[in-house]
């Protein structure tokens, strides 16, 4: 049920994003007479593979270790791989690109310190951007798929998540301590005052379950995404 819902929810909110990045590469075209220069920040091909966008555009997909298997292009679509940190993209120049993108990254990068340092390069990029996050505040743990886990002191979650049935992280040796901690500590959902004090310029989009909210997405600029 779980993975039902959350794919329910990733299709509504690709719609969203398609058909701005549609609106977008027409813009850049008509404008500048050239191809949408975007930037997936931990991207990964199966995320353009479910936005179902077929438009002139020129990804870059940023990853720590790049995955290999990455197709040169998807449609019209054209795709380059490079390793890069999410905290470190000097790299690229202010403004260098149209669009950045980021989808479920932001919560993996570090503790508080390393998400604003991701957050920061991210808004400088690009003059539109697409930041989206699990919410600390629903109630079950996105990458376990377990109720309430996340809203425990940490060495708490280390000890009690190898023990309950979860999935998401199936490959780690979860019985391990060490694994266990390591696991629980790369992530750090975010609430709704730390996503408006990170990207104060941009609209917080919510994704709501029953009221509740699921993810946050950070768009910018204000009134473009809507």
């Amino acid at each position: 049920m779980f993975d039902a819902l959350s794919a329910s929810f990733r299709e509504k909110r690709n719609r969203l994003l398609s058909g701005r990045l549609g609106d977008l590469a027409r813009k850049v075209e008509q404008r500048d007479g050239r191809r949408l220069r975007v930037i997936d920040v931990g991207g990964a091909p199966g995320f353009w593979d479910t936005l179902h966008a077929d438009v002139p555009a020129d990804v870059t997909m940023v990853n720590i270790e790049p995955d290999p298997q990455t197709p040169a292009r998807h449609g019209q679509i054209a795709f380059t791989t490079v390793a890069a940190d999410a905290r470190d993209l000097k790299r690229w120049g202010d403004g260098e690109f149209d669009l950045v993108v980021s989808n479920s990254v932001i919560e993996h990068v570090g503790m508080w310190s390393d998400i604003a340092r991701a957050a920061g390069e991210m808004k400088r990029l690009a003059a539109h951007g697409w930041v989206q996050t699990p919410a600390f505040g629903f109630p079950v743990e996105p990458h376990f798929a377990l109720p309430f886990v996340h809203w425990l002191p940490v060495p708490l979650r280390a000890a009690l998540v190898p023990h309950l049935p979860h999935q998401g992280y199936e490959h780690l040796r979860l019985g391990s301590l060490g694994d266990a901690r390591r696991a629980v500590e790369e992530i750090n959902l975010l609430t709704a005052r730390e996503m408006r004090f990170l990207f104060p310029e941009a609209e917080l989009l919510r994704e709501r379950v029953f009221g509740l909210t699921k993810s946050f997405i950070a768009a910018w600029p204000r009134g473009w995404w809507q």
